[in-house]
């Protein structure tokens, strides 16, 4: 992918063109990031990829290019809230529902982008969008913005490739291999795999590190059944991908993150960790 219209530090760079790896996007994405201003460059870009009808997309020089860097494509709309409380309406999400079964004006596609989504789209908007997330036109993608992902209903997520921007730090090649050995041991039909592999969870010092880079793997897996490419542990982002679906994914990797603060408060490391492994177990046996 071709960024040389933006200024992205490199981990985003990689994300960015892990999943426009394809010769489409995905057709929905989540962006989360704390950084509005990167979020939305994100989203340029990724709108500025699918309009792209040049080899090295996005080009940034084609008409279509210019017509989305500037926010004035045709195709490429952004959503705003216009009612009082500030949240997506009932009566928006129709009109987007409407409009997509419209082709496109210049393009070969359209993009729809959601800015702020996880705090703008209430409850009842998120199941009236659903309808068109399950069996959305193939010539249509979706973009949602968010600051926290886990403010948008499991059913939205699961119908979504995430996309986590920031200043997340990249694990050292100890914690990493920790982290590829407890995925290995939530693939593994045995559970004396995982129960082995958790022995490093109790050390209490690196065991947020190494559940960070569990989620990171995990990302991995659910990026390549998105069709975009693992950014870690390619081999490994194929073997999550061939043996857990979407759904389990998503409830790991929300798991992982929400356990990963609890490792640095007052807690007995040696409950939490077998607690875990079981949660993990549990999970990941819905196939």
């Amino acid at each position: 992918m071709n960024l040389s219209s933006f200024e992205f530090d490199k981990r985003t760079a990689d994300a960015l063109s892990a999943l426009a790896s394809g010769e489409r996007l995905p057709h929905a994405v989540v962006i989360e990031s704390h950084d509005d201003k990167t979020a939305n460059e994100a989203a340029k870009a990724l709108s500025m990829f699918a309009v792209c009808q040049k080899e090295n997309k996005p080009c940034g020089k084609c008409p279509q290019c210019q017509k989305a860097f500037n926010k004035a494509h045709a195709d490429i709309a952004y959503l705003k809230t216009t009612n009082k409380s500030k949240t997506y309406s009932i009566e928006q999400i129709r009109d987007v529902i409407r409009d997509v079964y419209i082709r496109p004006n210049e393009a070969e596609c359209k993009i729809y982008i959601f800015e702020h989504a996880d705090e703008c789209m209430t409850t009842v908007v998120q199941n009236a969008f659903l309808k068109v997330l399950e069996e959305p036109p193939q010539d249509v993608s979706f973009i949602l913005l968010c600051q926290n992902s886990r403010r948008l209903l499991t059913t939205i997520l699961s119908r979504c490739t995430l996309l986590r921007l920031g200043t997340e730090a990249e694990p050292g090649s100890d914690v990493m291999g920790y982290a590829e050995a407890i995925v290995s041991g939530i693939l593994s039909p045995r559970e004396y795999d995982l129960l082995l592999a958790f022995r490093a969870i109790f050390d209490k010092e690196q065991s947020g590190e190494i559940l960070s880079a569990v989620a990171m793997l995990l990302r991995d897996g659910l990026a390549v059944l998105s069709g975009a490419k693992a950014i870690r542990n390619h081999a490994l982002g194929m073997k999550i991908a061939a043996t857990l679906p979407k759904g389990v994914l998503i409830e790991l990797i929300a798991l992982t993150r929400d356990v990963q603060t609890k490792t640095k408060t007052n807690i007995n490391i040696n409950l939490f960790a077998t607690w875990l492994c079981g949660e993990y177990r549990r999970i990941s046996w819905q196939r």
